[in-house]
């Protein structure tokens, strides 16, 4: 039976970078990096997890995407410009939640 490699922090971050077509030495690899950690912890919360998995460290890379995308709309939930309407999902976008789904942990409640 072979063991689970361990999450790879680092190895996603450079994968993000490239998808963002950033370079890692630039100033906005420090922005990046710094959504990355957001949304790592982002999605522990969501999962009431304290140590990442690898499928949460994707989830992650796909939630700071969104985030890099959203910065000229930060604190925006519509806007309507031209005919042209758009809508922003708040938090984690569904799709994301629901790739989250199976690695939640369940918090117990005491019933008095």
């Amino acid at each position: 039976m072979s063991t689970p490699s361990p999450p790879d922090k680092v190895g996603q971050l450079t994968k993000l970078y490239s998808r963002l077509g950033i370079d890692a030495s630039s100033e906005d690899a420090t922005i990046v990096s710094d959504m990355f950690d957001d949304a790592i912890q982002m999605c522990l919360d969501y999962t009431n997890r304290i140590d990442f998995t690898t499928p949460i460290l994707v989830q992650a890379k796909r939630l700071a995407i969104v985030m890099y995308n959203q910065q000229a709309n930060e604190g925006e939930i519509s806007r309507s410009e031209g005919g042209v309407s758009q809508t922003f999902e708040t938090g984690i976008p569904a799709n994301i939640r629901a790739a989250l789904s199976p690695y939640r942990v369940a918090k117990t409640r005491r019933f008095s």
